[in-house]
């Protein structure tokens, strides 16, 4: 059986970043990870009100 190669055509481009988008990007993270440590220390501190 024969499949048009249409269907299987995908074209992938590498987005260019700006600095200023880097630096945005960076920043992101950054807060991200800083609230996830801010959420771990807050249930280490009441782990049996957390994780029951």
């Amino acid at each position: 059986m024969y499949i048009p190669m249409i269907f299987f055509t995908i074209v992938i481009e590498k987005r260019k970043w700006t600095p200023e988008q880097r630096e945005a990007k960076y920043r992101q993270r950054l807060a991200i990870a800083q609230l996830e440590e801010r959420k771990r220390q807050i249930a280490c501190q009441y782990p049996e009100f957390w994780f029951r």
